[in-house]
């Protein structure tokens, strides 16, 4: 059975659309915040700065090794000042490749 698009003409009071209307923001708002929160979540988790020694106790290598990955690429490090870091999210998909 085929359904035709159907006009429905509803009456309403200004107060009943002005809560309508509030209704319906009021929930489209809660789903962004959730869709938000958990995106703002996996974004703090991915830029998360680990230390060099951390990433080596995370990979089981040793610094020349990370060295190495730096230079080739593999693994690349992030410096601030005179310190390397690195990506908690690369160090992650590092061990996720090799596994």
């Amino acid at each position: 059975m085929m359904l035709e698009k159907q006009n429905l003409l509803v009456h309403l009071n200004v107060s009943d659309l002005q809560n309508l209307i509030k209704e319906a923001i009021k929930n489209e708002l809660h789903e962004f915040l959730e869709v938000f929160q958990g995106n703002r979540n996996n974004l703090e988790e991915e830029s998360e700065i680990i230390s060099r020694n951390d990433a080596c106790k995370l990979l089981k290598v040793s610094t020349t090794t990370l060295f190495h990955w730096n230079n080739n690429n593999i693994l690349k490090a992030k410096k601030i000042g005179n310190r390397v870091y690195y990506l908690k999210s690369d160090v992650i998909d590092k061990l996720k490749s090799v596994a």
